[in-house]
């Protein structure tokens, strides 16, 4: 009898949790509907401070995430024109340079041209695709005329980049064609090292013959 009444007691008890959560859960469901109900019927009637919430939210401008630089594939160009003329060595020099632009980005393209007629290096300036030029060493000054001049002006004017690797004759090659003014006098020393340019080159000697 004693076992029958604890279990009847138990029983009785679970019961009663099992209506309280019920009614709980009943008591939360229709606040909640309430709630939303409320929420309707006040946008209905205040629309214009909704429509001004939204149009902050649209104000506000959307951050880009910007690529992180040492997960970007290259910072090399893809593609460069290497002149490879009668004015260049192409037997020691042309292949030496286009190894040593592709080697440490085996991915950049050279492309050579050997012509500095008009039709052909207008071609080459025009191309789209390609916005770096490279000069090797001059071994004699390049047959250019004045209107390929003018447009290699335009080529650098338009930001693309002219690379001259450098020698006397390349000197007198941007002086004609860009209005330089640049010398290729050669002075003999001693040249003194100045004492404002001591933090580059602190590890020179005090002067150099």
């Amino acid at each position: 009898r004693l076992f029958a009444k604890v279990s009847s007691v138990k029983m009785g008890a679970t019961e009663g949790m099992s209506f309280l959560s019920l009614r709980t859960l009943n008591t939360v469901t229709v606040t909640l509907a309430l709630g939303l109900v409320a929420l309707v019927g006040w946008h209905a009637q205040n629309p214009a401070h909704f429509e001004l919430i939204q149009s902050k939210a649209a104000a506000v401008p959307v951050q880009q995430t910007t690529e992180l630089s040492f997960l970007q594939t290259s910072n090399f160009v893809d593609q460069i024109y290497l002149y490879a003329g009668l004015a260049v060595d192409n037997k020691h020099e042309t292949g030496f340079i286009a190894k040593e632009i592709r080697k440490h980005n085996y991915q950049t393209m050279v492309r050579l041209f050997t012509s500095l007629d008009d039709a052909t290096f207008r071609a080459v300036l025009w191309d789209q695709s390609v916005h770096c030029l490279v000069w090797p060493p001059f071994v004699r000054y390049p047959g250019i005329s004045e209107t390929a001049k003018t447009d290699l002006r335009a080529y650098a004017a338009a930001g693309n980049n002219v690379v001259l690797l450098g020698n006397y004759v390349a000197v007198q090659f941007m002086n004609d064609v860009f209005g330089f003014q640049l010398t290729d006098d050669y002075k003999n020393g001693p040249y003194y090292r100045s004492v404002s340019a001591i933090d580059s080159f602190h590890c020179f000697p005090l002067a150099v013959d």
